[in-house]
């Protein structure tokens, strides 16, 4: 009886591995006919979806993405707005078609709107859904305006006029050329405005701020950074935490007023105008002439240059004031 157990265990055992070669066997050939599809984003840099639309007037562009970059460029004397779409899928274990699946793209004119939008139907659909990006390149028409919002990607716009809102959760903002009305906020990221005509409103939670050659009015936020402006010609107010503030003005119109908590702010201004100064800091320095006339000291210096004129005010809590005038 225990011989004839033994015999039977063995047989079985026998029978188990040849099964079991069997099937590694067929598997290893199945993934030699039809191997699983990685997917790796496309080098060639084409656009996954174009669309053109018409405008007739001047129009509005909406734009949303999750995880990509926006641009937005004009073309002069066109009434056609051209949207491209690129999508980056990184690395995924699943078809191309089911890897969008989890996505709502949405390309559409409506009336004077032209809509362009990438949105997660579902939260958590895949271990590698996070990593696909949606950037956008727009051409559009000078006189359109726009709403640029990205979740986690930079924004660029170049040449509009109108009136012009972008945001994002973590990337930079570069706009060039553009006149009209200007809102940029960013929560991480540096803004870099050039050559720029109208009101600007910047506001960046964690990144640094270039502003130059731009006309009209600056008003100008930095919680975690420093701001630079340069060859500025109207009026600017700005506010920084704790990073240090530089201007340079070929004419000053309503007034300036640069305010840090712990930084150095330093000002050049054309020396043939009047001005109504007061700087206050924990020293504050400033070219003395017999054109000015106040109060003169250490840490505070109030009065009129040039018999007065444009209100300046410059204001640090622990740094240096530097005030300078250029003939």
């Amino acid at each position: 009886m225990k011989r004839y157990f033994f015999s039977y265990r063995y047989r079985l055992f026998a029978l188990l591995i040849l099964l079991s070669a069997g099937a590694a066997n067929a598997y290893a050939q199945s993934l030699t006919a039809s191997p699983l599809p990685i997917i790796v984003a496309s080098d060639e840099g084409d656009p996954y979806q174009v669309k053109e639309f018409t405008m007739d007037g001047p129009g509005m562009l909406k734009v949303f993405t999750l995880n990509g970059n926006i641009e937005v460029e004009t073309v002069a004397n066109s009434e056609k707005v051209r949207v491209e779409l690129y999508v980056d899928r990184g690395y995924a274990f699943w078809s191309n078609t089911k890897n969008l699946d989890n996505y709502r793209i949405i390309i559409i004119q409506r009336g004077t709107e032209v809509v362009a939008s990438v949105e997660q139907k579902t939260k958590g659909a895949g271990l590698f859904s996070d990593q696909m990006t949606f950037s956008f390149k727009i051409y559009i028409p000078e006189s359109m305006s726009s709403e640029l919002k990205t979740s986690g990607g930079h924004v660029e716009l170049r040449g509009a006029r109108g009136t012009h809102t972008i945001k994002t959760s973590g990337g930079n903002i570069d706009v060039r050329n553009i006149q009209g009305m200007v809102r940029a906020f960013t929560a991480g990221g540096n803004i870099d405005i050039r050559s720029s005509k109208g009101t600007i409103f910047a506001h960046t939670d964690g990144g640094n701020m270039n502003i130059d050659d731009n006309e009209g009015e600056l008003r100008l936020r930095a919680k975690g950074g420093w701001i630079k402006a340069h060859r500025i010609s109207g009026a600017m107010l700005a506010q920084v935490d704790g990073g240090d503030i530089e201007a340079s003005f070929i004419n000053v119109s309503q007034g300036i007023s640069l305010e840090t908590t712990a930084g150095d702010i330093t000002v050049f201004l054309p020396g043939y105008t009047g001005y109504d100064i007061s700087l206050k800091g924990s020293k504050v320095e400033m070219d003395y002439s017999e054109s000015f006339e106040g109060v003169r000291r250490t840490s505070i210096i109030e009065g009129e240059l040039n018999k007065g004129g444009a209100t300046i005010n410059l204001i640090t809590g622990s740094g240096t004031v530097t005030f300078e005038t250029e003939n």
